[in-house]
């Protein structure tokens, strides 16, 4: 079984200002902060682009693995879209076969100050019992995108140019 799963939200701030948070290391550091009942801490080999491979910790008494790699496959800060597939761990030792997560900042038209946070995640299963995780993941990754735009409303400034 396959899909893909996505959440949208607006934010009164510039694609490309959020895009600084949303496309780059900046995310997992939101997260951790944000979520400290959840994630206990984050290791990273590379540079934050194509390539890069993130690990995350997730806080000691979360069911399940106690991390997961994710390999960033596209950082594309012109388009800003980012694409990361989990390689390890986390929901891969939970009856999926790929989980493949896609995050974009949409410029609004018309409106230079405003943008849409997608995010999405395609995933294939190997077990059906791992549909209820889903739910659980799209879920969790609106609240990220949550936690990174109240970040980029506190900390954008209204002089930033595009």
């Amino acid at each position: 079984m396959e899909g893909c799963v996505s959440r949208e939200i607006e934010v009164k701030v510039s694609a490309s200002e959020t895009w600084k948070a949303y496309g780059s290391l900046l995310l997992a550091e939101i997260g951790v902060e944000a979520f400290p009942e959840k994630y206990s801490g984050f290791k990273v080999e590379g540079d934050g682009y194509a390539g890069t491979i993130i690990q995350v910790f997730f806080a000691p008494g979360v069911a399940g693995p106690p991390w997961y790699k994710e390999k960033y496959l596209v950082v594309d800060d012109e388009r800003r879209v980012k694409v990361g597939e989990f390689v390890e761990g986390g929901v891969l030792e939970q009856g999926f076969k790929s989980y493949v997560v896609t995050l974009e900042a949409i410029e609004k038209k018309g409106k230079k100050d405003e943008c849409i946070m997608r995010g999405s995640i395609e995933y294939e299963l190997n077990d059906e019992a791992a549909l209820p995780l889903v739910t659980s993941s799209i879920e969790g990754l609106l609240g990220i995108m949550k936690a990174v735009a109240d970040y980029v409303i506190k900390h954008h400034t209204s002089t930033t140019t595009n």
